[in-house]
């Protein structure tokens, strides 16, 4: 339900336009909390870990792309899931950490979470297309997304109705922590 406000909000939806026609299945949390749990801790393995959850929810074949980033050893990750029209929505996080901490938080919250959206949204029929991006480099001052953002074309520019972005979520408390440092 947060996703579906928080996507007819970016798109402009009111309610004179009537609710937003955007139908998702729930993932189990049981499988969201096996995601958050799978985080590495070099940013090589987080890259493989993101290919491996895309595809495990689905996102295969050339629905699931790699974008080299010049001067990072990581790419970054675009799965597409697509719509009926041509209007596109972008979902990003960053996957990279810096190299202290185990950076679930920072932001492996958010990274984690685009295979279960795109799990969810994948089950039923959609108008827009949603493009989920695992992006690389954002701690070496957003590398990742400026480099994906230069390469669209001004028409791949003119679809985009909104981008969402999932960076360091569920930050609560310490007191609420569990013995790994994560929230359940």
């Amino acid at each position: 339900m947060t996703l579906t406000l928080l996507i007819a909000f970016a798109l402009g939806l009111t309610a004179s336009q009537g609710a937003p026609q955007l139908q998702f299945e729930p993932v189990l949390q049981p499988l969201i909390e096996a995601r958050l749990k799978s985080f590495a801790r070099s940013n090589e393995q987080r890259a493989q870990v993101m290919k491996k959850l895309f595809v495990e929810s689905g996102c295969t074949g050339d629905k699931l792309t790699e974008q080299p980033v010049p001067h990072l050893d990581q790419p970054n990750l675009i799965c597409v899931l697509p719509g009926a029209d041509g209007a596109v929505v972008l979902v990003g996080a960053h996957f990279d950490i810096v190299q202290k901490g185990d950076g679930v938080v920072d932001n492996w919250s958010g990274a984690a979470l685009l295979p279960s959206l795109y799990q969810s949204l994948s089950q039923h029929p959609r108008r827009h297309t949603y493009v989920f991006l695992a992006f690389s480099g954002e701690e070496k001052g957003l590398v990742g997304s400026e480099y994906y953002a230069k390469k669209l074309t001004k028409e791949e520019k003119s679809r985009i109705h909104a981008m969402v972005n999932l960076d360091t979520l569920g930050v609560v408390h310490p007191s609420n922590l569990d013995s790994q440092g994560l929230v359940f």
